[in-house]
């Protein structure tokens, strides 16, 4: 995942509740996010100090 300004992201929770941060075009329904599509995206603890720097979107 390249992280910056210019791309936008969105927060999804998997199936156990876990957050994540994903491109928001690597997605098809943000609220149904497969498995599949959760390879496309970082775990949100993992992001850590550089949330600051991510462009998240409120879906």
């Amino acid at each position: 995942m390249t992280a910056g300004k210019d791309h936008k992201y969105v927060r999804v929770k998997d199936g156990a509740g876990n957050d994540f941060i994903c491109p928001i075009d690597a997605l098809k329904d943000a609220n149904t996010a497969t498995d599949e599509e959760l390879e496309n995206c970082v775990d949100d603890a993992t992001v850590g100090r550089y949330a600051g720097n991510i462009d998240i979107v409120n879906e």
